[in-house]
């Protein structure tokens, strides 16, 4: 390579960190985010390893507790997310929230984009936002055409995945010229995962640097066809019908269908992703679990292959060079895969996209809170009992611990024990329940149930929330909620 050749890559590289310096100082104000806290855990992994093989061996330990309930609440972002519009790749103006570092390193970028019908502002997608950017990427999650603050912003529908697409690149494109990541990757959800998959098939490895589809459905949906007259919506299609805004699926998408020039079948046909999944030229993850409960709803109602869940696309990518698929024996559906192990799950996607974007960058990690909390709860008449369960997946184990438990307005403790571990009763402070735990033992290891239950007699009807949290006693920060070492937790109840 001869002088003038070193001179102009020199004088490139120059002008790329000039203008990363002058990006960051026209963004704002914005902090960037967090550090990983130092009692966070991850996995030592040999950089000659197939990344495959190794998150295959990360233990799982998944638990339903709460997950269900947990799936659809949402949760704000925190203050270093700040909120922004960009265009599709077809000009579709569409909502994220973004973060970004502000250090004058170069950093990867990874987008994250929900299902149906799912929004950015979702617990899950702010935990793991949070998460992928407190470990050194920028990060954009994003609500795509019909959903969420998208929806707000043009009269553009949802398509069943195939505009959906042209959402995913633009997001691409956004973060990457914002941000002027390293690389970008790209994490979906269900149907997001579906709209993923197409996007890395169509745009043949130019843009996105690895993805992950998280129980995408890649197969045909069932056809579209008028409601029965007289039919009662199932629970997912009321969620739907309120996410699109609409009172008839079948209307929409025939609404949607003529918008965009074509009709129900073609559209559905263009948003199938089963067999362009070949033409990926890009490390890609596709998750799955068993117990999906869409999965197990297609083979009840007669689709013994799964449905649109169906895996049968194995066959087609089983010698592929870029295709991996990890089959877990739990976990449910898209974001309860995360909420039912948040660890595992982020030990799972940051190591993968680790490797595909910053292997050998150390300011990029791959680490996790060690401890997550889970909390469930139901009404049965005048009293409401709740669930909690303390886990730590750390190798160590943790010093004394304090569990904590906000008694709703209005509401009067009945009774509150532990079952299989901890100390009995808990104790009681004003509207505040507490147990105390002198030791949680690593790897895995459950403390609870922690049970309460309480009079709701006075409670007006309508919705009412109660939260949970844990504290570490022995750092002496008391009982604040702000002073967590999980991620707090609540439960929404609606009392008739």
């Amino acid at each position: 390579m001869n002088r003038s050749h070193l001179r102009a890559m020199s004088l490139s590289v120059a002008l790329t960190l000039v203008s990363i310096l002058v990006t960051q100082a026209l963004a704002g104000g914005l902090p960037g985010p967090q550090k990983i806290d130092a009692d966070w855990r991850g996995v030592l992994v040999d950089p000659t390893a197939d990344i495959a093989q190794v998150i295959a061996q990360i233990p799982q330990d998944a638990n339903p507790l709460g997950v269900r309930a947990a799936h659809l609440r949402t949760k704000a972002y925190p203050t270093n997310f700040e909120r922004v519009s960009f265009r599709a790749t077809d000009d579709t103006p569409l909502a994220g929230m973004l973060a970004r570092h502000r250090d004058g390193r170069l950093h990867p970028g990874v987008v994250l984009v929900p299902g149906m019908p799912q929004t950015m502002d979702l617990k899950f997608m702010v935990e793991l936002s949070d998460l992928f950017a407190r470990n050194g990427w920028h990060v954009l999650a994003i609500d795509t055409r019909g959903q969420g603050e998208s929806r707000k912003l043009s009269s553009a529908k949802s398509s069943l995945g195939w505009k959906e697409t042209q959402d995913v690149l633009g997001a691409v494109r956004y973060l990457n010229e914002t941000t002027l990541a390293t690389s970008v990757a790209v994490i979906g959800f269900s149907a997001g995962g579906r709209s993923l998959v197409k996007a890395m098939a169509e745009e043949k490895g130019q843009f996105i640097a690895a993805g992950i589809a998280v129980t995408a459905p890649l197969a045909p949906y069932s056809p579209l066809t008028p409601p029965e007259p007289g039919s009662t919506p199932s629970r997912f299609t009321k969620l739907l019908l309120e996410s699109l805004g609409t009172r008839s699926v079948y209307e929409y998408y025939d609404q949607a269908a003529r918008a965009y020039g074509v009709d129900i079948p073609t559209m559905q046909k263009l948003g199938v992703a089963d067999t362009s999944i070949a033409s990926v030229s890009r490390p890609l993850l596709m998750l799955h679990a068993l117990d999906d409960f869409f999965l197990r709803t297609s083979i009840r109602s007669g689709r013994h292959d799964g449905g649109a869940f169906s895996l049968a696309y194995r066959d087609l990518v089983k010698d592929h060079a870029h295709v991996r698929i990890m089959l877990v024996d739990q976990g449910n559906h898209a974001g309860m895969l995360y909420l039912s192990d948040p660890h595992w799950f982020a030990l799972v996607t940051l190591n993968y996209l680790k490797r595909w974007q910053a292997r050998d960058v150390e300011y990029v990690t791959a680490s996790a809170p060690p401890l997550d909390l889970l909390m469930d709860g139901e009404l049965d008449g005048q009293s409401a009992t709740f669930r909690l369960a303390l886990r730590n997946h750390g190798s160590a184990a943790t010093g004394i611990m304090d569990v904590h438990f906000r008694i709703p307005p209005g509401t009067r403790l009945l009774s509150c024990w532990v079952g299989f571990q901890g100390l009995g009763r808990c104790t009681q402070d004003g509207d505040r329940l507490s147990w105390t735990l002198p030791r949680l033992a690593g790897n895995k290891a459950t403390a609870g149930q922690f049970v309460v239950t309480i009079d709701v007699s006075r409670v007006q009807p309508g919705e009412f929330e109660t939260r949970s949290w844990a504290t570490a006693v022995d750092k002496g920060e008391g009982f604040a909620e702000d002073m967590a070492v999980a991620a707090p937790q609540s439960v929404k109840l609606l009392k008739p």
